[in-house]
């Protein structure tokens, strides 16, 4: 009788093994695990592993592709649990590059794989960003650190952010009304409102009607260990973020406003045709302050039940600046993008998007005074993420991309993307 149950309850339990393996939120987050004691502590441990394989089927001269990858750590702590004062929280991510990508490939403005665009082999081989958060109560908190941008990014309802699950181009990922490049140390990055990371301090107030964040930062790139070792020294810069839900037919929708200005010094974009070399030195030729505004939607068409932040809807943005020294004068982004509700599907994401960036006057005019032809420049993306597992997920990826070049004909880029998450 043993015997029997034995061999007729064994691929019961191989089965409700692989069940248990595919619900696990990651690899190594069994029951009873590390992990699980670690979070009982007080402690959460991740650790991402994203693989790209990215190329250009048109629109290039040689056809190229890339494969590379990033690895993102993250650590968590409740102070509270670990016998600190409530409300005490840390957050710690480290990131780290290999291989190669596309970036810059095609001349694009915006970057067409934002996750390994500010790491990469040639510039920054990793970052550590490290926040320390103090809840005052449950409606108010403080936060001060090195911001890791793509990870609030990807915050954001339905059109997410990072580059990692969700969207890929920095338009979407990362969107800003700044030239996103490669190179932190290059002069378009120095006219970023908002690069991909930040110095400073946030407050926020969460109520019944409305969230409100201020924020209170360095203008410049952290990633640069100047930032760090003197801080504010070229200036400030604040923003404030309103978001306000609003229901339609009970469907959850969200309107953000936000408002930033700095009283650093950029680059003016209305002499860049008289003094290149200056330009092209980083010297002279400054304009003190700029500023921008932007307004988002994003309103779910299709809602899950049960959990209300499952669904899928429309997405928006529009943003408005000076012009001068900021490049670019306006930009805007539409889309679709969310969960599939699908029976046995709930996890998968998927979004379709179109997004403009229009440069400045002043910039064209000047690049043109010194015969380079520029434009502003716009594309569209589609991706699918499928999730074979909670912990184990594969992505699809198209963009088609009418380069700021003219003289570049109209690129389309594919891309695949594995993430793990151990």
């Amino acid at each position: 009788m043993a015997a029997l149950v034995a061999t007729t309850g064994a691929p019961a339990l191989a089965e409700d093994s692989l069940v248990s393996l595919a619900k696990q939120k990651s690899l190594t987050d069994t029951p009873g695990g590390p992990k699980d004691e670690l979070r009982r502590l007080g402690v959460d441990v991740n650790v991402w592993v994203t693989q790209f394989f990215q190329g250009i089927p048109a629109g290039a001269i040689d056809r190229t592709a890339r494969y590379g990858g990033k690895m993102d750590m993250f650590l968590r702590v409740d102070g509270e649990k670990l016998g600190f004062w409530k409300g005490l929280k840390f957050n710690a991510q480290y990131e780290h590059y290999f291989g190669r990508n596309l970036n810059r490939q095609d001349l694009a403005l915006l970057p067409v794989n934002v996750a390994q665009a500010f790491i990469e082999r040639d510039g920054y081989h990793s970052a550590l960003s490290m926040t320390l958060t103090q809840e005052l109560s449950e409606e108010l908190s403080v936060t001060i650190g090195k911001f890791n941008m793509l990870t609030l990014a990807a915050q954001t309802p339905l059109v997410g952010g990072g580059g990692i699950d969700t969207f890929m181009n920095r338009a979407f990922a990362l969107p800003s009304t700044g030239i996103g490049v490669s190179s932190p140390e290059s002069v378009a990055d120095r006219l970023i409102i908002a690069p991909p990371y930040l110095l400073g301090g946030v407050a926020a107030l969460k109520t019944k009607y409305f969230d409100l964040r201020v924020m209170v930062a360095d203008p410049r790139n952290a990633q640069q260990a100047r930032v760090i070792t003197r801080p504010f020294e070229r200036g400030v810069g604040a923003g404030l973020m309103a978001t306000v839900p609003i229901e339609i037919g009970g469907l959850n929708g969200f309107h953000t406003l936000r408002f930033a200005y700095s009283n650093a010094r950029g680059f003016d974009l209305d002499d860049i045709g008289e003094r290149r070399q200056a330009i092209a030195r980083l010297r002279g030729l400054t304009k003190k302050g700029f500023w921008f505004v932007s307004y988002a939607v994003q309103q779910y068409f299709v809602q899950s039940a049960t959990d209300p932040k499952l669904g899928w809807g429309l997405f928006t943005l529009a943003t408005l600046s000076d012009g001068n020294p900021n490049p670019v004068r306006w930009s805007m982004l539409v889309g679709l993008a969310g969960y599939n509700l699908m029976t046995g599907r709930e996890d998968d994401r998927w979004g379709v998007g179109y997004y403009h960036y229009g440069l400045t006057q002043p910039l064209l005019s000047g690049l043109a005074a010194r015969r380079i032809n520029r434009r502003s420049e716009g594309g569209v993306e589609a991706f699918y993420n499928f999730a074979v597992t909670r912990w184990l997920r594969l992505s699809g990826d198209v963009q088609i991309i009418d380069p700021w070049n003219p003289l570049r004909a109209r690129a389309s880029y594919l891309g695949l993307r594995l993430q793990t998450i151990f």
